[in-house]
């Protein structure tokens, strides 16, 4: 009798449980990644960009996702450093804030 209930206890617990853990699978607005929808959680968000840079962001990379938004001034010019999530590597794109994406950017003024 003692055991029955135990194991019942022990498969309720387990049940209940793994239905709260299904209810936070997914990302929600604020916590996804891809780049048409949401971008970081902290620091520089997507939605933060100018419409410019979004843009030219869904271009050269419609289907990627954002690991990280960075943004410096060089030579006057706000230049946002967007690093993508791919596995194995994380290329980035600079892009300047009228939407221009920049080929020659000094990396190391990024923090």
């Amino acid at each position: 009798m003692r055991v029955t209930f135990l194991w019942a206890a022990i498969i309720i617990g387990l049940t209940s449980g793994c239905a709260g853990f299904r209810g936070n699978m997914g990302a929600s607005g604020e916590n996804d990644q891809n780049v048409l929808t949401g971008g970081p959680v902290t620091g520089t968000r997507i939605k933060d960009l100018p419409e410019v840079v979004r843009q030219t962001i869904r271009e050269k990379a419609p289907s990627a996702e954002i690991a990280g938004i960075d943004k410096q001034t060089e030579d006057g010019r706000l230049i946002y450093k967007i690093t993508l999530s791919v596995p194995g590597r994380n290329p980035s794109l600079y892009i300047a804030d009228d939407g221009t994406v920049m080929d020659h950017v000094k990396d190391s003024h990024y923090k």
